[in-house]
């Protein structure tokens, strides 16, 4: 899910000289500060103002110079200028022809083209917020007809065209819809799905197997020019994808890329800003867009609305949303939040953590534009915000984040990155190289692993435990648990077993669990039983539990479909260790 290394890296071999000396000048000084760093900053975007923007390398990698400087500039001057710069290069693409525009498709920069596979879920969202502008492009060869899927929806006198093997999915498409427009063949689509008689994770998984593609093609008001409506229709892309909620931070002192890790982890978080309806949506908004457009989803942004959103206002112009899924969508035990991190208002970083009690594995990714600023700042906020927000102490990285099919975290030495948190691997054995090594780099300032070594970390995750207690329960081997004494106990009959775990539940927790499935329970209290019967029925051992233990527990199950916030503080208050069975101790 998360993508490589945190470096910047340029190549610009590509363009004419004069034009190749400008923009490299501009990118080897975005990261240097200090001295006449900002007259030097403000000279060379005067001299790139002059320069005619048509090739695409060249437009892609002076945006990406624009918004390193709309995050981490100087003062408002600068900024002022890069957001006037911004505006001239969005107007440069608008008025680009046809060919020139399409070799920018999926770059994110307003005006610009987007293909891309998406849920069922977040297409029918765009759908809604841009009906216009989405359309269907495509469908995978290897995508199931979508006949299979609605040939029982059709009348049962279209036997013909229900059973036609000679039209491809787009022409059958045409024929059921009746309509050529690949804009309503999408509506189309979208609105029999709807209708379709199965819930909504089916639905999901139907709509994924068609393995369909969409493109989204950005407003363009009036023929040439840069106006009101264009800056609003221009929202749908990086480069004005701004959620402005607070005041920009000018970096007049330098990047921040020395200081106490754990001293920022631990400094006390303050409590989350109050939103308005409104500033909520428009975090949403812009979170689902900036992933669009790398063609990425998480689930926790996708699946959130107003309700299960939380914003951090943190240092240095970083700001930070956390996203909780609808309640149907959530995990059974752990809490899946999902981040997006904001520099002075601009999407610049993403990913979640998975979150049970204490612990959490987690996952970053840096937008590539945002590379080489304060990439090791960021990260050490993420894990303050977790810490404080969710109690996390524990936290694993997965072998990914730092090189595993990953070349870029090999080459960059993302294992060192993580290695400078406190980060350790696992695995014993790969846990004492990593000291060795560590020694090694310590002794002699030349010294580098090498990839081969490098790639050995990442037969192991990494964690790092800030209160340093013991480990908490890892959800994975919980699972692994309930399939085993489903397989022994019941023969592998999951309805006996839930039938099992129900009459545990309902004969030791009292109260308002009791009621699951009558008349008078709330969604919430159904969706806590559905999601957690078989963890509380098979893994705890209520019939030795106090009834203060047993109100801690039932008062978690409820809460489970209600608050997901509400749901992890609940979960650091059981012990669960202590009313675990031993036999999920003994495997």
């Amino acid at each position: 899910m998360f993508e490589k290394g945190f470096e910047r890296i340029f190549l610009i071999d590509f363009m004419p000289s004069s034009e190749k000396q400008s923009i490299l000048k501009l990118q080897q000084a975005l990261t240097v500060f200090g001295n006449d760093s900002t007259v030097i900053k403000k000279k060379l975007l005067n001299e790139c103002s002059k320069i005619k923007l048509e090739s695409k390398k060249l437009i892609d990698h002076y945006h990406n110079c624009l918004l390193f400087i709309l995050g981490y500039s100087e003062n408002e001057e600068l900024f002022l200028l890069a957001q006037k710069e911004m505006l001239r290069l969005a107007e440069s693409v608008k008025n680009l022809s046809p060919n020139k525009k399409e070799s920018l498709y999926r770059s994110g920069i307003a005006f610009t083209e987007t293909q891309g596979a998406y849920s069922f879920t977040l297409i029918k969202w765009l759908l809604k917020e841009y009906p216009n502008q989405i359309s269907l492009h495509s469908f995978d060869e290897d995508g199931v007809h979508p006949k299979e899927i609605f040939k029982n929806v059709l009348s049962e006198m279209e036997f013909e065209l229900a059973s036609d093997e000679k039209l491809n999915s787009i022409k059958w498409l045409e024929k059921a819809c009746g309509s050529n427009k690949k804009i309503d063949l999408l509506k189309w689509l979208i609105h029999h799905f709807e209708e379709l008689k199965a819930s909504d994770l089916i639905k999901d998984s139907l709509f994924e197997s068609l393995k369909l593609f969409i493109n989204i093609i950005p407003e363009q008001k009036g023929s040439r020019g840069f106006t009101r409506d264009d800056e609003q229709a221009s929202s749908f892309s990086k480069s004005f994808g701004n959620i402005s909620l607070h005041k920009n931070f000018y970096h007049t002192n330098g990047l921040l890329k020395k200081f106490d890790e754990l001293e920022l982890i631990h400094k006390k978080l303050q409590p989350p800003k109050k939103l308005s309806d409104a500033e909520k949506k428009k975090i949403i908004d812009v979170s689902r867009v900036s992933l669009c457009l790398l063609n990425r989803e998480t689930d926790p942004i996708t699946y959130c609305n107003e309700e299960g959103i939380l914003f951090y206002e943190l240092e240095n112009g970083l700001s930070i949303a956390l996203f909780s899924m609808l309640p149907e969508r959530r995990l059974p035990m752990e809490s899946y939040i999902g981040f997006m991190m904001f520099k002075n208002g601009y999407p610049m970083s993403y990913g979640g953590a998975w979150v049970f009690g204490k612990r959490s594995l987690i996952g970053i990714n840096i937008f590539e534009a945002f590379r080489g600023g304060e990439s090791a700042f960021v990260f050490a906020q993420l894990l303050r915000t977790y810490k404080q927000c969710c109690g996390a102490d524990y936290f694993e990285v997965e072998p990914y984040q730092f090189g595993k099919g990953n070349p870029e975290g090999i080459k960059s030495g993302a294992f060192w990155f993580y290695y400078r948190f406190g980060f350790r691997p696992i695995n014993k054995t790969l846990n004492e190289l990593a000291q060795i090594e560590s020694d090694k780099i310590k002794n002699n300032k030349t010294y580098r692993s090498s990839s081969e070594t490098l790639k050995k970390f990442t037969q192991s995750n990494l964690a790092v435990n800030f209160e340093n207690t013991e480990t908490p329960i890892n959800p994975t081997e919980i699972s692994k648990f309930i399939s085993n004494k489903i397989a022994k106990l019941f023969k592998g009959d999951r309805i006996a077993a839930e039938k099992f775990c129900l009459k545990k539940i309902r004969t030791e927790l009292k109260h308002e669990v009791y009621k699951a499935g009558k008349e008078n329970t709330s969604t919430g209290s159904v969706t806590g039983i559905n999601k957690l019967s078989f963890f509380v029925g098979l893994c705890l051992d209520l019939e030795n539990c106090s009834p203060s233990e047993k109100s801690k527990v039932e008062e978690w199950i409820l809460e489970k479909g209600k608050s997901e916030f509400k749901y992890i503080e609940l979960t650091s208050r059981v012990n669960f260790k202590k009313i675990l069975n031993k036999e999920v101790y003994s495997r």
